[in-house]
């Protein structure tokens, strides 16, 4: 299909005539500032909750088959998953999920064997499959691209805690919360006035990426940070304490570089390979000093194995950037869910808890694993630029109108499909 053809007007683009440049700073900051005060803190609470329940769990020796337990259960909830979010609006499931999950994390309290841990990880993990996705799909319906690397870097956080029975009950009451509070989408937003949800469409318009899920189809690094640095010679509480500053890193870089993307266009992939560089400096500093001479300074190398996060944050903003169409969106986080749980199943496998402190296996697999994530980060960039080019080539500048992106999303086109989309990088 001809983007440029002419199709019937839905409502949504009845009386929209303006583009995104007729809106003014002070309506666009409005209306930004409205979403992240409702939308961003339910996003950032229910991923922080996750991250929570895998660190509490970090020092244990047996934690290697407890989350891998977690995450077999949370790989095969993916396909059912994929099938659920496509009939309730993400809000609502996520609400559906978070409920029983929290009433799950209670009862942790009362486990003090590993059949009663692994049982009810099985059961979180199985809650728990669908937030990453639904994450990524509220970041592309709510925000524009250049906004999705500093809200993807603040929900998707490292914010420590260890309080089972606080956390737990406290994720039961969001469940209820992000149930009634979530909107399906900003055309239904309770927090926008009449003229502010048309005004929503018209912002959103120009990223052609569409806003709404359809009804039809067509970590090791953290979960081991507080292992590692027990076998340097802390009790469990300093281990606690000196394990924080890593998480630091994480959200301090994270917050840092994606909140520099929103000014400076088109440096999300020199920051994914930054990230991915400064962790593998930290992690050979890890794995060849001598801890037992240099316990600081390996420290310090773990402390900057925090900027993983960096990398990670940019691919999944990369992604809702990046890809248009509902089904298209749908599928392509069920494969970074999939791609995370499956991550997560191999690596604690390797870190052994006879080669603590140092776990010269499972520092060297993820050594690995990112010289192949700041090569795959080169190789992105290139592939957009390319693909970028070559679009100009053939079809032209693309045209950053309202009303194109309007009718790419009332037809459900694609990236590929929309040949005035323009990727990212």
């Amino acid at each position: 299909m001809d983007v440029g053809d002419k199709s019937p007007k839905s409502d949504r683009e009845d009386e929209i005539d303006e583009t995104v440049e007729t809106l003014t700073k002070a309506q666009l900051k409005r209306l930004m500032l409205k979403t992240d005060l409702v939308i961003m803190p339910l996003a950032i609470v229910c991923l922080t909750i996750a991250f929570l329940e895998k660190n509490a769990l970090g020092y244990a020796a047996k934690y290697s088959w407890l989350d891998s337990i977690f995450y077999f259960r949370y790989l095969a909830m993916k396909f059912p998953t994929l099938w659920l979010i496509t009939r309730f609006p993400v809000g609502t499931y996520v609400g559906i999920c978070l409920t029983p999950w929290g009433a799950c994390l209670c009862f942790l309290v009362l486990c003090h064997n590993f059949t009663g841990l692994a049982t009810v990880r099985f059961i979180t993990g199985m809650l728990e499959a669908a937030t990453l996705l639904c994450m990524m799909l509220i970041n592309a319906m709510w925000c524009p691209p250049d906004k999705h690397s500093l809200r993807t870097a603040f929900w998707h956080n490292t914010f420590p805690d260890y309080i089972f029975l606080i956390y737990g009950a406290f994720n039961l009451l969001l469940g209820i919360l992000f149930f009634f509070a979530m909107p399906e989408s900003p055309a239904k937003a309770w927090f926008f006035n009449a003229e502010e949800k048309r005004l929503a469409a018209i912002r959103l318009a120009p990223t052609q990426t569409g806003i709404e899920s359809r009804k039809h189809l067509a970590a090791p690094i953290t979960n081991f940070n507080s292992l590692t640095i027990s076998g340097y010679g802390f009790g469990k509480t300093k281990t606690l304490l000196m394990a924080t500053p890593q998480a630091a890193v994480a959200m301090v870089a994270s917050a840092t570089l994606t909140a520099v993307s929103m000014y400076v266009p088109k440096v999300r992939c020199f920051f994914w390979i930054f990230g991915a560089t400064m962790y593998l400096i930290g992690a050979v500093m890890v794995h060849t000093l001598h801890f037992a001479e240099t316990r600081n300074v390996n420290l310090a190398g773990a402390y900057l194995m925090g900027f993983y996060n960096v990398s990670w944050v940019l691919t999944l903003s990369l992604s809702s950037s990046n890809t248009g169409g509902a089904t298209k969106k749908i599928f392509m986080g069920i494969t970074c869910a999939v791609m995370y749980a499956v991550g997560n199943i191999i690596g604690p496998q390797f870190f052994i808890s006879s080669q603590s402190p140092t776990h010269p296996l499972g520092i060297g697999a993820i050594l690995v694993a990112f010289t192949l994530m700041a090569i795959t980060g080169v190789v992105y960039c290139a592939l957009c630029i390319f693909e970028n080019k070559r679009r100009d080539r053939l079809y032209g500048v693309a045209q950053d109108e309202a009303a194109i992106g309007l009718q790419a999303e009332r037809d459900d086109l694609t990236d590929r499909q929309n040949l005035n989309f323009r990727y990212t990088y």
